[in-house]
């Protein structure tokens, strides 16, 4: 599903790689935590991974289609219809319902109001939200908005999920509720899931770990054909 080989970047005025000949593969259904301290290159290999940056080399391929190679606009409709994203901010548009920030991706990619609506009514009873879908983001939790922003990662059915830091921004019984929603998706969805923490016990969520120091990984290249973990079935 995944593919990263080579991958290296480097940001203007830094002198050093944020991520140095990066390689690895997340099979299809496969949930893969990112860990390792401030500054040591997850988030920039999210970024790349999630088609919102580009390597300075190497290449990332999803499925068959090389990012690397990709325009501007084809990289905004790989975004738009393949990959979902989750960060520790929820990035809710506050001047919108819940059910309303759901169903934003369905209708920027031109499907009918009424449509769009019902999958995102659907997917927010399913995520837990049914009493809270006609509230505003001031109105509901932290944990309410971070499942209303997995719902909507989601509501396109993308390959990929790119989750950077979800749990973060909550408290500890928030966090668990999240991950444990991230863990029913993976598992019922097949969804691939990329995530970044901070936090072993979120990390023991995932299929395998990924330990990243100084834009590396620790121990070298991670090809999942050397690392057997359990796929959902």
């Amino acid at each position: 599903m995944l593919t990263v080989e080579n991958v290296t970047k480097r940001y203007t005025g830094q002198d050093r790689d944020a991520v140095a000949a990066v390689s690895f593969v997340a099979a299809p259904g496969e949930f893969v935590a990112l860990m390792g301290p401030s500054g040591c290159g997850k988030s920039t290999l999210l970024h790349l991974c999630g088609a919102m940056d580009r390597p300075d080399r190497g290449r990332i391929l999803l499925g068959q289609t090389d990012l690397a190679r990709m325009g501007d606009d084809q990289l905004t409709l790989v975004r738009r219809q393949r990959i979902g994203f989750v960060f520790q901010f929820f990035n809710l548009l506050p001047t919108l319902t819940l059910v309303e920030n759901i169903a934003l991706p369905l209708l920027l990619a031109g499907a009918a109001p009424a449509e769009a609506t019902r999958k995102a009514r659907d997917l927010g009873d399913r995520v837990g939200l049914s009493a809270r879908l006609d509230a505003y983001p001031a109105q509901v939790s932290g944990g309410e908005m971070q499942r209303a922003a997995i719902a909507r990662a989601i509501v396109h059915e993308p390959a990929v999920l790119i989750a950077d830091e979800p749990t973060g921004n909550l408290d500890t019984g928030n966090g668990t509720r999240v991950l444990g929603l991230l863990k029913d998706l993976n598992a019922s969805m097949a969804l691939t899931i990329l995530l970044a923490t901070h936090a072993p016990e979120i990390a023991a969520a995932a299929h395998r770990t990924l330990h990243m120091r100084d834009g590396v990984f620790e121990g070298g290249t991670a090809g999942s054909e050397s690392q057997p973990y359990p796929l959902p079935r």
